[in-house]
């Protein structure tokens, strides 16, 4: 009892219960599956699928509201795992129609910093937030994502992160400066491809890079004269 009572001291002990309680809860969430040996094969957590559903989940609780109505849709997403470069196309694609639909996603990270969510926050309108401290867990979700969007500018809320809005190319899943796009399904590559490996569409090699491939074999002739 002692060593609780000093464990809570300065802060009220109901919070430390709740607190506890939540990372208790969080953990059986996240250890409950039907077969833990598959989930351990997957590459990062299926975030894509988390938003698809929280997505439907919202237009169907829109459809069904009483005419005049609005409903101010938010997803918060509760994430401890590493990103997954492979699922780069459907995330983004879920952030678009998170915004078009005018959804805000709100991000707790108990992990690495996740460029994913980074981009999902900005591009909705939420926040993001790396709690490095789990104790402090149940004042973040408290004092930063319970609130309303529109009243966050009204406290003293955690500064917004430096976002990284890099893609993650198609072939090798990792983040590019520079790249080729595929005008047909956007995806993008750190190298150029003469067919695009998510719509199957066919390019021709751009004539200037076919042009420097010829003075650069010219040259190395010439070379090999001299």
């Amino acid at each position: 009892k002692q060593w609780y009572q000093r464990r809570v001291r300065g802060k009220f002990e109901g919070f430390d219960v709740v607190n506890t309680t939540i990372l208790m809860k969080i953990k059986d969430v996240m250890m409950e599956c039907d077969d833990p040996e598959e989930h351990r094969q997957l590459d990062g957590s299926l975030l894509s699928g988390a938003l698809i559903k929280a997505l439907c989940h919202c237009n169907v609780m829109s459809k069904n509201l009483a005419i005049g109505n609005i409903l101010h849709s938010r997803i918060l997403v509760l994430k401890g795992s590493p990103d997954s470069r492979s699922q780069y196309m459907a995330i983004m694609n879920s952030i678009f129609a998170a915004q078009k639909n005018k959804v805000a996603i709100d991000s707790c990270v108990l992990g690495e910093d996740s460029t994913f969510l980074q981009q999902a926050s900005e591009i909705t309108g939420g926040t993001y937030v790396n709690v490095s401290d789990h104790s402090k867990l149940t004042q973040y979700l408290l004092g930063v994502f319970l609130m309303g969007i529109e009243f966050r500018k009204s406290f003293n809320t955690p500064p917004a992160a430096k976002v990284d809005f890099r893609a993650a190319c198609q072939c090798h899943s990792k983040m590019t400066d520079v790249g080729f796009v595929c005008s047909v399904c956007m995806s993008v590559y750190c190298s150029f491809r003469p067919i695009c490996l998510t719509c199957n569409a066919h390019f021709k090699l751009p004539t200037a890079l076919l042009k420097g491939k010829r003075v650069t074999g010219k040259r190395k002739l010439e070379n090999g004269k001299s």
